[in-house]
């Protein structure tokens, strides 16, 4: 007999069976999709912890510069019934009075990387005085800010040229003086305008 030729036949596959096929893809993509965003936060996560954990790489540096560690001595001469601190963090001398809790977060950030030169306290550390001394690379509008933040603080500073230093005598009548008394509100309180002194 003639072999003939046999055309190979489609077999349609089981209804049953491609349902079950696409169940199981339903099934397996949430899971996948899960399994992948776990995955992401555990490398997130370990990322994180590592670097809180690294040490990094540090080196001493001067509290003060010659020119300030020179005036501190004469601070200490001039004012020995009290405690001088120098490069005080301003936000160790202010706190946000602002009810806000945004407005108050964006005020102490305004401060968060501000220091004072030096801060005269008495013998139980409450604040006498704002002390700084400035040089050329200071700016007349910032500091202006500054000592404006700290008046409202009820704070006094006293601003000394570097390169007019005053002699101790001097420094010490300028941070002791009486301060002179304003009219605010038809009352009369003292007075916390910033002093600029120069040499004497």
């Amino acid at each position: 007999m003639p072999a003939f030729a046999t055309e190979p036949r489609l077999i349609a596959p089981c209804p049953s069976r491609v349902l079950t096929e696409l169940t199981d893809m339903k099934i397996s993509l949430p899971f996948l999709i899960v399994v992948i965003l776990a995955t992401c936060f555990i490398v997130a996560l370990l990322k994180n912890t590592k670097g809180k954990d690294r040490t990094g790489t540090y080196k001493q540096r001067k509290l003060m510069t010659d020119n300030e560690a020179e005036f501190f001595g004469r601070l200490v001469v001039a004012l020995p019934e009290h405690y001088i601190f120098p490069q005080v963090a301003m936000s160790a001398l202010l706190d946000a009075a602002s009810g806000d809790k945004k407005i108050a977060h964006s005020d102490r950030l305004r401060i968060a990387q501000q220091r004072v030169d030096y801060v005269v306290c008495t013998r139980s550390c409450e604040v006498v005085a704002v002390v700084e001394l400035d040089d050329k690379t200071h700016s007349r509008a910032k500091d202006q800010l500054r000592d404006l933040r700290l008046q409202q603080a009820g704070i006094r500073t006293i601003r000394f040229q570097s390169r007019e230093k005053p002699k101790v005598d001097a420094i010490r009548a300028l941070v002791l003086e009486p301060t002179i008394p304003e009219v605010r509100n038809g009352r009369t309180e003292p007075s916390l305008s910033p002093v600029k002194a120069s040499a004497l």
